[in-house]
């Protein structure tokens, strides 16, 4: 049995994954049926490191957008068993590491001691730009972005921009093929750059400029 790979994973229903302009988590609080909503995820790793009390402790490496909780069901459903999950911990996303984390008492401290700038722990926002997927727009929607406004299908030059699989809650660079200038935006659904519909829907959410 592997899970390793791409494939389409069903989205919760008790999710904040958005169905006709509401969160999925709305219906579900007032039993109301929806359509099943798959999301293409990949699956970049899975190692087994322990079973015990009929629990059973997973590494994963995955794509932005996976739900872990949906993966404890497959594994349950191909196991003819049922399974839930019962812990889930983020050791890393990007370049940021559990490792390199502080508790909030100890950035509270860092605030009052008036060190905050100079500490190490703090990252700059900038760092979000760093080996990101970038999707370029035309020239003439530059000055929309400057106004913190989100990404439209419209916008995306498709000439510039590569065939690319967007994720919901993925970080983005948006930019103009010539200019330096970027803007640092978070996906608000999953879609395609190239297949995307070319309609008034919000794509993206602003995040920062440099």
């Amino acid at each position: 049995m592997s899970l390793k790979g791409e494939y389409e994973q069903e989205i919760p229903i008790f999710s904040a994954k958005k169905l006709m302009g509401k969160h999925l988590y709305d219906y579900a609080r007032k039993d109301l049926k929806v359509k099943k909503i798959r999301n293409k995820i990949i699956i970049y790793d899975i190692k087994f490191l322990s079973f015990k009390n009929d629990e059973i402790n997973l590494k994963i490496k995955c794509s932005s957008g996976t739900y872990i909780r949906s993966i404890a069901y497959d594994i349950g459903k191909r196991l003819n068993c049922g399974a839930v999950l019962s812990k889930l911990i983020r050791l890393k996303i990007n370049n940021f590491n559990l490792k390199n984390a502080i508790t909030t008492d100890e950035l509270t401290n860092i605030v009052e001691s008036s060190k905050l700038k100079k500490n190490k722990f703090l990252i700059p926002i900038e760092n979000l730009a760093k080996r990101k997927k970038t999707i370029y727009v035309y020239k003439k929607y530059i000055k929309i972005l400057n106004q913190n406004s989100p990404l439209y299908s419209y916008m995306i030059n498709i000439n510039k921009t590569k065939n690319k699989d967007i994720f919901e809650n993925e970080v983005l660079i948006i930019k103009n093929y010539n200019c330096k200038q970027y803007f640092i935006h978070k996906s608000l659904i999953s879609f395609n750059t190239l297949n995307v519909f070319q309609n008034n829907q919000k794509l993206t959410r602003y995040i920062f400029k440099n």
